[in-house]
Order: structure tokens, then sequence, then C-alpha cells
């Protein structure tokens, strides 16, 4: 069976770990299924030299003059793993619809280049309805060929994706309405468009890479206790309420260290407010951290802190208890259904004093969890092994469907 994928979000030079779960679920895919070939297409999407931004009219010159030194790319990841890339320019799809003609005729050639080269393709899955959704609706109509979604956007819609009287824009619910299947990554976000009237609704969840994210032995006498947070240093991370949380430690003279990672728009904003607090010492900036420092960080915490405002499946979470680390979050969209009372600690989104008492319980009664029964928790519900099976299923069943 030969499977085509297109991600609406990828890791390119400028924006790394982009749509990282895409490219991680299809070598798993790759890895679990021989027997199967797949191919990835995408056109830099997510890198900043190709993205033309409204009012900026100086680098975008510069950007079309550069553009056409960028050539397109074949590369094989795996004996059944090949990647098609051909660059293209985007903009806001409210001019010239954001180019997307010239997207879907990309995602053609690399599809009919896939065909010539292996046969027939069986399937196709869009990650996130728009722009991948509608890319493959096009191709489907094209071709004759069934898709599926896997709706990754949280929270769903995005406010650019309603129209003014608040309905759905057509971009993104025409390639949802007319998908053979819409995977939804949480519980919580299948209820959700359930309500908003999405039919062909199944939920299988993200996977993580559970030979990469491993649990650690022996942390040693003297390693002492410490928080990790990683995220976006965006409002949907909640960070100002971790913030007030570590503050009133601190009045309380409860002294722990907080290891926060990532970056963001309101890096400086954060850092400002936790000097004001006088954290200083409490809290070290990590700036932006390879998926090999993660694991490290991961492995060498005590407890991980995701104080979120809305989430869909956080990958972070999952790699956290991958490592067989228990887990403090926020009843958000998404983690709710990962963390229980064997793995962590929810509390709602927003409130900075449940978040502090659940810092202080972890504190006490972190010896409470069970590295081992976290970690096994994880491969039952999150591992390649489980999750990919999941996949091929819906593959399956939606080409079955479609041929009736």
């Amino acid at each position: 069976m030969n499977i085509f994928i297109i991600p609406s979000w990828y890791p390119s030079e400028s924006n790394p770990h982009a749509g990282i779960f895409t490219k991680e679920q299809v070598i798993a895919l790759a890895k679990i299924f021989p027997e199967h070939t797949f191919a990835l297409s995408h056109w830099g999407q997510n890198e900043e030299k190709f993205l033309l931004w409204a009012k900026d009219h100086i680098h975008n010159l510069k950007k079309v003059y550069s553009f056409y030194r960028h050539h397109a790319q074949q590369l094989s990841l795996a004996p059944n793993f090949i990647e098609y890339y051909t660059p293209a320019l985007t903009w806001s799809r409210t001019f010239l619809k954001g180019n997307m003609k010239r997207i879907v005729q990309i995602n053609k050639e690399h599809l009919l280049a896939f065909r010539k080269n292996h046969g027939d393709v069986a399937i196709i899955h869009a990650h996130t309805s728009h722009p991948a959704g509608w890319v493959a609706m096009e191709l489907s109509k094209l071709y004759r060929i069934p898709y599926v979604i896997t709706e990754h956007m949280s929270p769903f819609p995005f406010t650019s994706y309603l129209t003014k009287s608040g309905k759905i824009d057509s971009w993104l619910k025409m390639p949802l309405l007319c998908s053979s299947c819409n995977i939804m990554v949480s519980p919580q976000q299948k209820e959700k468009l359930s309500q908003l009237k999405i039919p062909n609704l199944t939920y299988i969840p993200n996977l993580t890479d559970e030979s990469f994210f491993t649990p650690v032995e022996n942390l040693g006498a003297t390693a002492g206790f410490h928080f990790f947070t990683l995220g976006r240093l965006e409002a949907q991370k909640g960070i100002p309420y971790l913030l007030e949380a570590i503050r009133r430690l601190k009045v309380a003279n409860i002294k722990v260290l907080f290891r926060i990672g990532g970056e963001g728009s309101e890096k400086e904003a954060y850092q400002q407010l936790a000097k004001h607090y006088e954290l200083q010492d409490t809290i070290q900036w990590l700036g932006v951290l390879s998926r090999e420092q993660v694991a490290e960080e991961m492995r060498a915490c005590q407890a991980f802190v995701l104080p979120s405002m809305h989430e869909n499946l956080p990958m972070v979470i999952l790699e956290a208890i991958a490592c067989g680390k228990p887990v403090i979050t926020t009843a958000c969209g998404g983690p709710e259904s990962i963390i229980h009372q064997h793995n962590g600690i929810v509390v709602p989104a927003g409130d900075s004093e449940a978040l502090t008492r659940a810092l202080i319980q972890f504190l006490t009664s972190v010896h409470e969890y069970e590295s081992e029964t976290i970690r096994q928790d994880f491969l039952q519900r999150y591992s390649r092994q489980v999750v990919c099976q999941q996949i091929l299923e819906v593959y399956c069943s939606a080409i079955s469907e479609y041929r009736k």
C-alpha cells in the first residue's frame, strides 16, 4: 500500500520543531510497516524565508528575489519513506488565496512522481484541515483517492478561520466534511468537533518515540529537586500563572528550582515579571532546546509542569511520561485525557492558587509516583506500535469504504 502524506506544519531551518510530530509519526509508520511505502510532500511551509508578511514590503522583496535560488529536492529517509520538497512562497489566504493554486500544483507533482516510481496511491493523509486538508481534498477529486485528516489545531478553530458572523470558514470546514475519516488527537477535541457537526470522527492520540524518551535509572544522591517546563513562550502556555505560583512558594519560604525551556514573543515580558517577583535565583531560562537536550531535561527533573490555557494533545507531556516523570498540568482541552491519579495532577487553567497547591503537594509526595508505572501506562496508550496500528486500521477502513 502506498500512502501520500501532507503536513500543514513541518520542520524547517528557521523553525526546526514545527510539526515535528508529523515527521516522527511517518518515520514510525515506515519502520513498523516495512511492507508499505510512505511519501511526504511539503513546500517549506514553516520556512521564514518563504513567508510573505503584510506591510513588510522591503523584506518581502528580498525574499522574492532570493526565492528562485532554492530548488526542489527528493530525499529517501528510509527504504520505504520518501520526502518530496518543492519550495513555495506563501502569504495570507485573504490575498489571492494565499498561493493555494501553486501549493496544490506542487503536491500534485509530488503525488504523480510518487505514483510513477512506486505505483498507485491508496490513500492521502493530511495533517490539519488547512492547508493540508484542502490540498488533500483537491487531489482526491482529481485522482479519486480517499483521504483522511488528523486535526491538530488548538483551539479549534483558530480565530483567523472564523467568518465575521462567527461561522467556520469553508477553507477549514469543507475538507473535514469531505474526508473519509477525521482523526482527533484528544477525546476533548473529538467532542468539540462533534458539537460542530463534523462527521466521521475518531480518536487516535499522537505518538512519542519511546526508544528516544526513556527513563533514567538513578539520578544520584546529589541531584536536587527541580521542576521542568517546556513550551513556546506565548500566552497560550500560561507561564504568568506559573510565575505567580512560584512567587507564592517564595513568600511561603519554599525553595525549589524551576528550569523553563523555550522561546517566544513573550520571553522578555515573562523574564521581567520574574525579575519583578525577585525570582532570579529560582528560575533558569534555558532558551531553545534540541530534541536531545529535551530528553536530558526530562530525565534530570523530578517532575514536569505545563500550565497551558489551551492544548490539544501536548507532545511534551507524552515525552515526560515516556521518561517516567509525573506531571502537573491544566484542564485545558487535552492534558486531562493523559494525566490521572497515577501519573500526576490536573488543575484548572489560569488558577495560580491551585497550581501552587499542586507544586507543594509534589514537593512532599512526588516519591509516591512510580516511574515504571508511569512509563508502562505511556507504552500501553501512546507508544509507536499502539498508535501506528490504529492509524493503519483507519487507512484500511477508509479505502474499503471508498471502494463501495
